[in-house]
């Protein structure tokens, strides 16, 4: 291992808590104690660390505020340091630190607001590829044809939850309390032209577009909708699909 290496090793295992002793010998003395220098570059790190979570779960922050957001981000940072030089899949596991986080149970919906902000990051990392049109689409509805399965978007999210997400942003956006419901939600993600869109669905039509998604054969889907929905009205739906860019070629 060269000298530079086991600098880098040492320091490593410093910032990840197994103690300073073996960096600090690399370090020459100056007129601050060896300590107090390790501790500038400790901040640094967890700074940089605790910034890339803020932007990429902002409104956990912005509902929680600084003063209860930045120790329960560090927290994640101790727990969860990265290990790759790429942040972009680092925060995946915020969701679950924030459902074990006894200071978070006042917001029983964060957990899900923060699977919802790392849907949208994942979706603005995905790729988009050429839609599919409605000449695109008459290949699928082709006399004799016994198989329809659609080709989504790669940055397709769909989620379910437990809270009525939708209302609940809604209501912080306008600086009001969140709903007292306890009723369940859908969303869709996407990207287009470099922006997110976020489509808020019904049950059945989170359950067809799921199955679609899923690979599953139209009849199937629309048999899993029916389920929830009797009038299921499967026009509407294939109508929303090739309306919006969800679908690619």
């Amino acid at each position: 291992m060269s000298a530079l290496a086991k600098i880098q090793k040492d320091f490593c295992k410093s910032i990840r808590g197994h103690g300073d002793q073996e960096f600090l010998s690399h370090m020459t003395q100056t007129s601050l104690p060896k300590e107090e220098l390790l501790d500038i570059h400790h901040n640094n790190i967890f700074s940089v660390h605790i910034r890339s979570l803020r932007n990429d779960f902002p409104m956990v922050f912005s509902m929680m505020g600084e003063l209860m957001a930045r120790p329960m981000a560090q927290g994640y940072v101790e727990a969860n340091f990265p290990c790759t030089a790429s942040l972009e899949e680092w925060g995946a596991g915020f969701s679950s630190f924030i459902q074990r986080y006894e200071l978070a149970a006042s917001w029983p919906y964060l957990a899900e607001i923060a699977s919802y902000e790392w849907a949208k990051h994942k979706a603005y990392c995905s790729p988009e590829e050429p839609l599919l049109t409605a000449e695109d689409m008459k290949k699928f509805i082709e006399p004799g044809k016994e198989e329809v399965v659609f080709s989504f978007q790669k940055s397709c999210q769909l989620m379910a939850f437990s809270h009525p997400l939708e209302d609940i942003i809604s209501s912080h956006q306008e600086g009001k309390a969140p709903p007292e419901t306890q009723t369940s939600s859908y969303a869709l993600l996407v990207k287009h032209e470099g922006f997110i869109k976020v489509f808020w669905l019904t049950p059945s039509l989170f359950v067809f577009v799921n199955r679609l998604k899923e690979g599953q054969d139209v009849d199937v889907a629309f048999a899993a909708a029916q389920v929830l929905d009797a009038e299921f009205n499967a026009s509407q739906a294939f109508n929303f699909l090739l309306t919006n860019p969800l679908l690619h070629r």
